[in-house]
């Protein structure tokens, strides 16, 4: 019976000791996509946050005149409609923005992407959220 009990302790440390070396989180990639204004547009916007560094990317995807936005909630998350903050790309149909942040393993990032007018701070066309953790 002795024999048993230390195996069986033996093969609890050996389990440990292997969850011990791996990540406690795994990081995942969020891509949201912003509505778009024109009817020859599929969206407007593509927003994305890498988990691999924590960049964030903001593409207009549509000649339609207008400024893309990406607002972002980090855990602990907004209540409501909140957020931390806003990613503006003013650069035409084509352009990305890229920002650079930096978060402890495992936080959750949520994103969404839209259009507006930056110099306003007037935005709209919001599509469905994507979560990602850093």
């Amino acid at each position: 019976m002795n024999k048993f009990r230390v195996g069986g302790v033996v093969v609890a440390a050996a389990a440990m000791i292997g969850f011990a070396g791996s990540p406690a989180f795994a990081q995942t990639n969020a891509t949201a996509y912003g509505e778009s204004a024109r009817p020859n547009c599929a969206h407007s916007s593509k927003g994305e946050f890498k988990a691999e560094g924590e960049w964030f990317y903001l593409t207009d995807t549509c000649a339609d005149g207008w400024d893309v936005v990406m607002k972002v909630d980090v855990a602990p998350y907004e209540s409501g409609d909140g957020y931390d903050f806003s990613i503006w790309n003013t650069g035409g149909n084509g352009s990305t923005k890229r920002v650079n942040k930096g978060y402890a393993e495992g936080k959750g990032v949520c994103i969404w992407a839209g259009y507006g007018e930056a110099s306003s701070g007037e935005w709209a066309g919001f599509g469905p959220g994507s979560c990602g953790v850093a």
